[in-house]
């Protein structure tokens, strides 16, 4: 592990914080990111305090809003185009807790002339805690 620190443990050796994505993103993180190949990024973040429900899990939301990022994340890596959601269709399968380090896993299925078809999953260590599947707008980014 290297000696970055969310205020809890530390991130796993590879990954760096990603800044500069805007304030709701700057709210919910810090998220955290990793190139494994041209064809992939995973994102990751460490589960705190903050982001869990009154039964002391993740919120449902909180998984979501992570995963949307993490989506729109491979789509950028993949097509180098930046994008907005359309449509993301999301299950939940298996309970996060404090201190547990949520990483995605990405696959681009389909990009055309105007949108990306995306499908992933949220994993801790192996268990997988949630999947989704998206469709992405392609958009010119306002300067």
């Amino acid at each position: 592990m290297n000696k970055q620190n969310t205020g809890i443990l530390s991130v796993p050796e590879g990954f760096e914080i990603i800044e500069g994505k805007g304030p709701f993103t700057d709210i919910n993180g810090p998220f955290f990111g990793k190139i494994v190949s041209k064809e992939k990024v995973v994102r990751a973040f460490r589960v705190e305090k903050r982001h869990l429900n009154s039964i002391k899990i993740v919120h449902g939301g909180m998984l979501m809003t992570f995963a949307d990022s993490a989506l729109a994340a491979a789509v950028r890596h993949v097509s180098g185009r930046s994008s907005v959601t359309i449509k993301m269709n999301s299950e939940f399968l298996s309970p996060a807790r404090e201190g547990d380090w949520v990483e995605s896993d990405v696959e681009v299925i389909r990009s055309t002339r105007s949108v990306a078809f995306v499908r992933g999953e949220l994993k801790v260590g192996k268990r997988v805690i949630f999947k989704a599947d998206a469709i992405f707008h392609y958009v010119h980014a306002r300067r």
